[in-house]
């Protein structure tokens, strides 16, 4: 377990800085937001929020942790929920572009399972403003700050809520059984999400194809 006084000027420095943060997760929204507007892309939902104080303490009473307020990199955070799955790494793309990103810190947790293994698939990044947005008047308060985002399906982000409430109940101890029907449920979700996948496609076919027809006809 880390210092207690660690620990306790950490909170308190978060206390001091937390509204900075608010800030900081708002505007990373509002960059999502308008990037992914003008590029014409539909999404379910774009949602901020910050650490709380109670998850900051749990956090950082973890002994990885030596100096946790810049340590810690989750606390401005942005979730992105796309319709489809093929649309997570769409959005994925445009983030690496838009954003320093910090690779060592961020992960496709697809990529971690194994081919035989099903369960929690995200993308988490960990980032900064670029030096072209820090140049900016109201961009320059946020140098130096990381945040977290995270990008997910609709179906995935579904699981891993569900998942996620069963485990905090029972501390992270659920039952192997019931881990496994978790698991299961898991893998239809990834095929049923392939299937809206290629749903999307074809209907993206048939209305271009109608289009085509209509446009010969009106001529």
């Amino acid at each position: 377990m880390a210092d207690k006084e660690v620990i306790k000027k950490t909170i308190s420095r978060y206390k001091d800085r937390k509204d900075l943060y608010n800030q900081l997760a708002q505007k990373v929204e509002s960059v999502i937001k308008n990037i992914l507007v003008e590029k014409d892309i539909v999404f379910h939902s774009i949602e901020n929020r910050v650490k709380s104080i109670d998850s900051l303490k749990r956090k950082a009473s973890k002994s990885k942790y030596k100096d946790p307020i810049n340590e810690i990199t989750d606390l401005a955070g942005i979730r992105i929920i796309t319709l489809f799955e093929k649309d997570v790494y769409e959005i994925s793309d445009i983030i690496k572009n838009l954003f320093k990103i910090d690779y060592p810190n961020s992960e496709d947790k697809s990529d971690l399972l194994a081919a035989d293994k099903m369960g929690y698939k995200s993308v988490h990044y960990v980032a900064n403003f670029k030096e072209n947005l820090l140049d900016k008047d109201e961009f320059k308060k946020f140098d130096g700050l990381k945040f977290e985002i995270q990008i997910r399906s609709i179906l995935q982000h579904a699981w891993a809520e569900i998942e996620h409430d069963r485990n905090y109940k029972l501390k992270g101890n659920l039952p192997k059984h019931l881990q496994r029907r978790f698991y299961v449920l898991s893998g239809m979700l990834e095929m049923a999400d392939r299937e809206f996948n290629l749903l999307a496609k074809e209907v993206d076919e048939y209305k271009e194809k109608t289009n085509d027809i209509n446009e010969n006809n009106s001529k």
